[in-house]
């Protein structure tokens, strides 16, 4: 009996010890950023949650009169505090279009908390601190048609992305191999469907065998990064030139229909990155085969 009410007693003691330091723990701002970002992860496209994740991590770090933000409780933190994070990213020469994407993803974060999760929200509705912060301008930029990619640069961007890469490695082929054998011509055939389909960037990468609809010559774009948050997501069909259809039954030949219609060298979907580094390599090829010289500002996302 003795044992057994020695041990209650310090069950009691130990319960007793978890709700005093449930009363004195307070939801750090760091706690409700990963609370943030596991939600954005599940119910955003990859592209938000690494836009969101990168402006948290920096924002955290902030220090605030000695102390990380990320160490702070969240419901303390004050509009004052975002602008001086603002001010310092603009010190450290991020453009205005790069600050309002970092503001935006804090004031998201911390109205978010004030929803979810429900029904007892992290933080309290009524809590808005940075309600006051003012948006950041981006001047409005004006675009003209020499603004445009030009014939001349679509032919050198063409015939930059038929060049078989390994060439100019120093253990590759030592004869160009036959067009059909280079596997980095995917890429080509990809740079063509853009301009013949007016796809997003996205929509291309993520587009899939099932997405073709060959009988009527036509595909189905609809992933981007803002299907999952539109209230009625976009679905568009386009319609494919003789041109564009032949080079996606090619690419779609002997796939499954869950199977991604274009692979990179290396038999892989084409992920954001790979897809900007592919392309940047294409315009150096260009300039460099005296193809052409392509603008700097023309990128896989024009």
């Amino acid at each position: 009996y003795s044992e057994a009410k020695s041990q209650f007693n310090q069950h009691v003691v130990n319960v007793t010890d978890a709700q005093k330091n449930a009363k004195t723990h307070e939801l750090t701002a760091g706690e409700l950023m990963d609370f943030f970002l596991d939600w954005i992860e599940k119910h955003r496209s990859q592209r938000t949650y690494s836009s969101r994740k990168t402006h948290c991590i920096r924002f955290g770090k902030f220090r605030v009169k000695g102390m990380k933000i990320g160490d702070l409780p969240a419901r303390k933190l004050q509009g004052l505090d975002l602008e001086a994070w603002l001010e310092r990213l603009e010190a450290d020469g991020h453009s205005a279009q790069t600050r309002r994407h970092a503001q935006t993803s804090i004031k998201h974060c911390w109205n978010w908390a004030t929803k979810y999760p429900s029904p007892t929200p992290h933080l309290s509705p009524m809590f808005r601190p940075f309600s006051s912060v003012e948006r950041i301008f981006v001047s409005p930029k004006t675009l003209t048609e020499a603004d445009l990619i030009t014939d001349e640069e679509i032919k050198a961007l063409f015939a930059a992305a038929e060049i078989d890469l390994d060439t100019f490695h120093r253990f590759g082929p030592k004869t160009p191999r036959p067009a059909e054998k280079n596997p980095y011509r995917s890429f080509a055939d990809m740079l063509r469907c853009y301009y013949w389909t007016g796809a997003r960037t996205d929509e291309l990468a993520q587009c899939r065998v099932a997405d073709l609809l060959f009988r009527t010559s036509q595909v189905i774009l609809g992933k981007h990064k803002r299907s999952k948050t539109q209230r009625t997501p976009t679905i568009r069909h386009i319609t494919l030139n003789g041109e564009a259809l032949a080079v996606f039954e090619k690419h779609c030949d002997g796939k499954q229909e869950t199977d991604h219609v274009f692979l990179n060298s290396d038999g892989k979907p084409f992920g954001r990155n790979t897809l900007a580094e592919r392309y940047n390599r294409v315009k150096e090829i260009a300039e460099e085969k005296k193809f052409g010289k392509v603008r700097t500002e023309i990128t896989i996302y024009s």
